[in-house]
């Protein structure tokens, strides 16, 4: 358990971690490229090394020269890092040296890999940890099927694990919903450029999550595929094949939304090095929430700034930025009025039910927090207190009520490493808001 005292400094200035998003991306193109790739500034959280062994063992070469953090200077809690991935990628054909393919916690991973391992030239099984096994993987399984994809599920019907019986994608069109998650988009469309002939891609319904499908579409072009993008509603990939290149992972928006929490509810001064201001990272939108609510936001030579004030209650829609629902919630938690997070249903299919943790663990610190089947209502109170919170193996949930333990102090979270699957050295970067 790690426990959360109030904070220290009120003027900080952190470093953002690279894009988890970019970084696992990144990662599967390379693997269908027609060369080499080299990946600069990575993410090696435990969802990118869960990725990793599972292209090695789709026969993909990968290498990274892991470093010592302590050797280089700087605190460490074992986590290797490393200043760059090299990929041989497979030109759109993978020759297993294993049959089965174990993602751990990644969802992304589930997702992404069902598509890419129809490129296979041999039958594999894909599985993961028992909460992978729980969360829905309908949607890209089907409109797999649709393309000429043989696909088996080996336990429940909609959820893995599954089998792929490889040989290639045949092309066509498929038309599936995008509800629940646009996840389900990005791992048919990353893959679709190698189909026999060319894929159309139909959305049933309205697509959820839409940047982390920006991101998708933008990562292929790098790559030299242009998918084209009607409007979430229809996507046209053309046959191509990935270019080998180098490519430099930006800095993530998601995590730093953990510090400019901090800098909103402890009314402090943060800034964050290392975020591009023309990002296609929808959760850019967390500074946006946070000036609505009563912050004041700056970009500055240092980097983004924010300097917390007294909050406001908010409403916002927060279909497209699902990421961003666990940090609001605590911000909405120390606002004045009440807060209304609507149309994120399909958070109770992310690494635990996240509306229900959410507010069950908000009224453990003495907020008035409830769910309903697709919002999350929240009334500030002025009696926070720190409380010890079960954050259900949920990264971003640990994180979030983390940050809240610096307003109130007296926080202490369980399972604390659960951090690791999208910020390995969260503890650390931590530590400067006591410095």
């Amino acid at each position: 358990m790690k426990v959360v005292e109030k904070i220290h400094n009120t003027d900080v200035v952190a470093d953002a971690p690279p894009s988890k998003a970019h970084t696992l991306r990144a990662l599967i193109i390379s693997s269908l490229s027609n060369g080499r790739c080299t990946i600069y500034n990575p993410l090696l959280g435990e969802d990118q090394r869960n990725v990793i062994e599972c292209l090695k063992k789709l026969g993909v070469e990968i290498r990274f020269d892991p470093f010592d953090k302590l050797r280089a200077g700087k605190p460490t809690t074992g986590e290797l890092q490393s200043d760059k991935i090299t990929v041989d990628g497979a030109d759109g054909r993978y020759t297993p040296v294993n049959d089965e393919l174990n993602v751990g916690e990644s969802g992304v991973g589930m997702n992404f890999l069902t598509s890419a391992a129809n490129l296979s030239d041999k039958p594999i099984v894909i599985t993961g940890s028992k909460r992978i096994t729980e969360r829905p993987i309908r949607e890209v399984v089907e409109g797999l099927r649709q393309l000429g994809c043989k696909i088996e599920y080996l336990g429940k019907e909609g959820f893995p694990p599954i089998k792929i019986y490889g040989g290639g994608i045949k092309g066509g069109t498929a038309q599936i919903s995008g509800q629940k998650s646009s996840q389900y988009f990005s791992s048919i469309v990353i893959s679709s450029p190698y189909a026999e002939n060319k894929v159309t891609l139909k959305c049933a319904d309205e697509m959820t999550e839409k940047p982390y499908f920006d991101i998708s579409l933008q990562m292929m072009a790098e790559f030299g595929v242009k998918a084209k993008n009607d409007n979430y509603k229809q996507i046209e990939i053309p046959k191509g094949r990935y270019s080998a290149r180098e490519i430099t992972i930006e800095g993530d928006y998601s995590s730093a939304s953990f510090f400019f929490l901090a800098g909103a509810i402890c009314k402090a001064k943060v800034t964050v090095k290392g975020l591009r201001t023309d990002t296609k990272q929808g959760d850019k939108a967390f500074l946006e929430l946070l000036e609505k609510m009563g912050c004041r936001v700056s970009e500055t030579d240092k980097g983004v700034c924010i300097q917390g004030q007294k909050l406001s209650a908010i409403e916002a829609d927060m279909s497209d930025l699902p990421d961003l629902v666990p940090p609001l919630a605590i911000a909405c938690a120390f606002a004045k009025g009440e807060s209304r997070l609507t149309n994120i249903g399909h958070l109770r299919d992310k690494e635990c039910d996240r509306l229900a943790v959410m507010a069950s663990e908000l009224v453990k610190m003495g907020v008035n927090a409830a769910c309903d089947e697709s919002s999350l209502i929240i009334k500030g109170s002025g009696k926070i207190h720190g409380a010890q919170i079960d954050p259900h193996n949920d990264h971003r949930i640990a994180m979030s009520f983390a940050v809240a333990g610096l307003a109130t102090g007296g926080q202490t979270i369980e399972n604390e490493k659960c951090v690791a699957k999208s910020f390995p050295d969260f503890w650390e970067r931590f530590e400067v808001f006591y410095q």
